[in-house]
């Protein structure tokens, strides 16, 4: 147009390097020339021109992600099949998820942003795919720092679930507010509720006693060391939730980790049995290390280990059996 022109221009400053060689020289903002191209006279150089800058964005400084401010915004609806814009702010309301378990706010369908849910700030996301090589099947920091050791999650989101803690929530009507930098689709966020379904345990006899032994009283005045305290293994679920399984359970020579536990060349045949009636049907459990409980010394001569896998559920859902 004729006449004064104001040029705005939104510059991010987030993802960039926070480490490595000269990282105080590494500048953020505009770089080079800055040019308006295109005119019969030539390009038009602004380099020189007086810039002023502001932080934040305008939406923040009216606090639209507010509860007592967002209807001041000029929203419009959003229809499914619009294509995804850059910086847009995003609202909707939800209803809480029935019961107590922690809840989850879903957004791998977004790119990166920032979120409210009722007008507390969640913090920013960035839904960022690691590379899809390079992770390790097993896991060992031994040795020289690297920072490839014990790379995870290849080809994955690096987070898509955040938390959102319930005191923050009502039971209806939850203001979540989102502003997108890149893109992303809105209508596949959602909210869930999570409990904790599995829990695994391994503990070997050569290992210390619980913490809670250490404040004993023969402990405390010397009369009994921690060699004559026999080690416990401790499986709790999460509030409202009960042990309704015990997937895998071995006392002896147990390999392999959580979820993928294997018997060893040493085992107590009567390991399931022992511990699905210590455990199965209440909250938490505690079984002593020990050869007597298991039925005998499996192996003698070597360090035994029991390694236990149980599977939770919400107490409601324990059902019965009738006898007819």
């Amino acid at each position: 147009m004729q006449g004064y022109n104001d040029l705005v221009l939104l510059s991010e400053t987030v993802g960039l390097q926070n480490y490595g060689a000269f990282y105080e020289k590494d500048s953020a903002g505009f770089k080079g020339q800055i040019k308006l191209t295109g005119f019969r006279k030539g390009d038009i150089d602004l380099s020189e021109s007086l810039w002023t800058y502001q932080v934040g964005l305008k939406g923040e400084f009216l606090k639209i992600y507010t509860i007592d401010e967002n209807e001041k915004a000029g929203w419009t609806d959003l229809t499914v099949g619009a294509i995804p814009s850059t910086f847009s702010w995003y609202k909707t309301y939800f209803d809480a998820p029935a019961g107590t378990d922690p809840v989850a706010l879903y957004l791998g369908s977004m790119e990166k942003g920032q979120t409210w849910v009722n007008g507390h700030h969640i913090g920013r996301y960035w839904t960022k795919v690691a590379p899809k090589d390079g992770c390790q099947r097993t896991c060992d920091y031994r040795g020289a720092y690297n920072s490839e050791k014990c790379t995870t999650n290849c080809g994955k989101p690096t987070q898509i679930w955040y938390h959102v803690p319930r005191s923050w929530l009502q039971t209806m009507k939850n203001l979540l507010v989102i502003f997108e930098e890149t893109g992303g689709n809105p209508f596949e966020i959602s909210i869930k509720s999570h409990s904790t379904q599995v829990i695994c345990a391994k503990v070997s006899e050569a290992h210390y006693p619980p913490l809670q032994m250490w404040s004993h009283p023969d402990f405390v005045n010397g009369k009994i060391s921690t060699g004559n305290m026999i080690p416990e293994i401790h499986l709790q679920c999460d509030d409202g939730h009960t042990i309704a399984s015990i997937e895998f359970a071995s006392y002896g020579t147990p390999g392999g980790s959580c979820q993928k536990f294997s018997m060893g060349n040493c085992h107590a045949p009567i390991s399931l049995a022992v511990v699905s009636q210590a455990c199965q049907g209440r909250t938490n459990c505690s079984i002593v290390i020990s050869n007597a409980v298991f039925g005998g010394d499996p192996c003698h001569g070597t360090v035994k280990t029991l390694a236990v896998e149980a599977r939770c559920v919400p107490s409601s859902n324990i059902g019965f059996s009738a006898l007819q």
